[in-house]
C-alpha cells in the first residue's frame, strides 16, 4: 500500500515538475550532512519556499533537473499512516524508479509535513548523512517549532523562518513593477501599500477580491486556533482560551500584562488562573500566532517586572478577528514594522527611558547584540504635541546608545529633525520598508 502511494507521488511530481512560484526573499541555509528545516506559521508559503530552494539547486548546477528531486507530501490519508520504520521505502523506491541514480548521485529530498510520522527525526538524520543528498523538511508551525527542531534533531538541522510577505514580496505577488520616478508609479505604489496595510501579508490574500479576503483571514484564524492550539495542547476550556486570544488581538501593539488579562477573563465570567493564562499565551507563541516583546534590559528581573507588548503574525488577522477595532490602522502600522524588524534582526525590544519613562517602540539588536536603530511608529505627526512626544525620547535614547539610524515611521509624512547632536528622519512606511529589504 505504502509502496504504491510513494511511487504515485514520485511519478506525479516528475510528471508535473516544479509548479510556478514567485520567489521569496528569506535565505535558506544548507550545510553538508545537516537537515534544512523551513518553519513558520500556517499559510505563509513554506512548501513553495522548499520547492524554490530545490529549483535554486537546479539553477546553480548542483542537480541536473527536477528529475533529481524526490518530493513526498505526508498530508495524505495513506502516507500519514506510515511508521518511522516504513520511511526507508522512500529512497529505495525513488532509486528503483530512477535506475540511473545511485548513492553517489546528487539528489534533493523534500519531505513535506513529515512531522505527521512519529519518530521521523532519525530517518531524516540518516538520509542527510549522504553528502550527495540535501534534505529539506517542512511542516505545520505547531509541530515544527524552531526550539523543538533543534532539540529533536540534536544539532543536525538548520532552520529558516517563512513569515507572511514583506512589502517588496507583496508587490512581486501583484506583478507590480516599481516605478519610483513617474507620478503614476508613485500613486500606484501608495495604492498597493494601502491594500497591504488594510488586508495584511498572507501570500494567498494578495490577488483575492475583498469579500474572499475577509472570509479567508477569518478561516486562517479559526484553523490556527483549533488545530495548532486547542487540539494540539488538548485545551480543556476552549471558550476561555478563545476569549483570551480575542482580548489579546484587540490589544495588538499595546502593553500587555498577565494581571490585566486575568482581570479581563474574570470580569467576563470565566473562572481561571494565572497559570492557565500563562500557558495560553505560551501556546499562542508556539503556534506563531502571537509574539510578546519585552523591554530592553540586561536584567531578566526587570524584563519580568515590566509590561510586554503584543503583536500578531499578521496585522489584518488581528484586526479582522478582534472583538474591538476602531477602524484605525495606527496599530496595524506598528505591527507591520515589528514583523519587518523581526525578519531582519535576531532580537527586537522596546525601550523605556530612565528619565520620564518614555517609550521607544523598537530597538533592534544586530548580531553582536548592539542597538542598530531607534524607531518610533506614528501614523500622523502633524500635531506639535504628537511630534514632541515622539521626538523627545528618540533624541535621548539615540544619544544614550549612539545609534545613527533613528526613525519616526509614518503613514505619509517625511521630514528630518536634529537637536544638534542626533538626527531623526520621519519617513513614510512604504519607503522605509522598500529601503530595508528582507535579509533574514
Amino acid at each position: 500500500m505504502f509502496e504504491d502511494e510513494i511511487q504515485r507521488k514520485i511519478a506525479d511530481f516528475q510528471g508535473l515538475g516544479i509548479p510556478p512560484y514567485i520567489p521569496r526573499e528569506n535565505r535558506v541555509p544548507f550545510v553538508n550532512e545537516m537537515i534544512t528545516a523551513i518553519i513558520g506559521a500556517r499559510r505563509t508559503g513554506k512548501s513553495y519556499r522548499a520547492l524554490q530552494a530545490a529549483d535554486e539547486f537546479i539553477k546553480s548546477g548542483f542537480i541536473k533537473s527536477a528529475a533529481n528531486i524526490c518530493r513526498i507530501d505526508f498530508d495524505n490519508p495513506i502516507l500519514s499512516q506510515m511508521k518511522s520504520s516504513d520511511l526507508m521505502l522512500i529512497q529505495k523506491i525513488f532509486l528503483k524508479v530512477n535506475p540511473e541514480f545511485d548513492l553517489k548521485t546528487k539528489l534533493i529530498f523534500v519531505l513535506d509535513e513529515i512531522h505527521r510520522i512519529s519518530g521521523w527525526e532519525e530517518y531524516a538524520i540518516d538520509l542527510s548523512r549522504n553528502q550527495n543528498w540535501k534534505v529539506i523538511i517542512t511542516g505545520s508551525s505547531s509541530e515544527m517549532l524552531k526550539d523543538r527542531i533543534s532539540s529533536s534533531l540534536r544539532g543536525k538541522s538548520l532552520s529558516s523562518v517563512v513569515y507572511p510577505l514583506s512589502f517588496s514580496e507583496y508587490l512581486n505577488f501583484l506583478g507590480f513593477s516599481l516605478d519610483r520616478e513617474s507620478t503614476k508609479g508613485q500613486a500606484d505604489l501608495r495604492r498597493h501599500f494601502d491594500g497591504y496595510l488594510k488586508w495584511g501579508a498572507y501570500p494567498a490574500i494578495a490577488n483575492l477580491d475583498e469579500f474572499s479576503r475577509e472570509s479567508v483571514i477569518r478561516e486562517y484564524f479559526d484553523t490556527m486556533l483549533l488545530k495548532d492550539i486547542i487540539q494540539r495542547f488538548n485545551v480543556s476550556r476552549p471558550k476561555q482560551c478563545s476569549m483570551l486570544y480575542s482580548y489579546l488581538l484587540s490589544n495588538m501593539a499595546r502593553p500587555y500584562t498577565l494581571q490585566a488579562a486575568y482581570k479581563f477573563l474574570v470580569s467576563s465570567g470565566y473562572k481561571t488562573s494565572r497559570d492557565n493564562l500563562r500557558n495560553y499565551v505560551h501556546w499562542a507563541e508556539d503556534a506563531w500566532l502571537l509574539f510578546t516583546v519585552p523591554v530592553m534590559s540586561s536584567s531578566r528581573k526587570e524584563q519580568e517586572r515590566n509590561y510586554k507588548k503584543i503583536y500578531c503574525i499578521d496585522w489584518a488577522l488581528s484586526m479582522r478577528n478582534s472583538t474591538v477595532w476602531d477602524g484605525s490602522y495606527s496599530r496595524a502600522l506598528e505591527n507591520m514594522v515589528y514583523l519587518h524588524l523581526r525578519r531582519n534582526f535576531p532580537r527586537v525590544f522596546f525601550y523605556i527611558t530612565k528619565t520620564g519613562r518614555k517609550e521607544i517602540d523598537f530597538i533592534p539588536l544586530d548580531s553582536s547584540g548592539k542597538p542598530s536603530a531607534c524607531i518610533q511608529v506614528c501614523q500622523d505627526i502633524s500635531s506639535k504635541e504628537t511630534l514632541e512626544r515622539e521626538l523627545e525620547p528618540l533624541f535621548v535614547t539615540a544619544k544614550y546608545f549612539g545609534t545613527s539610524e533613528n526613525y519616526i515611521i509614518t503613514l505619509n509624512q517625511e521630514k528630518e529633525f536634529s537637536d544638534g547632536k542626533v538626527k531623526v528622519r520621519a519617513i513614510p512606511a512604504f519607503k522605509w520598508l522598500l529601503a530595508n529589504p528582507e535579509t533574514a
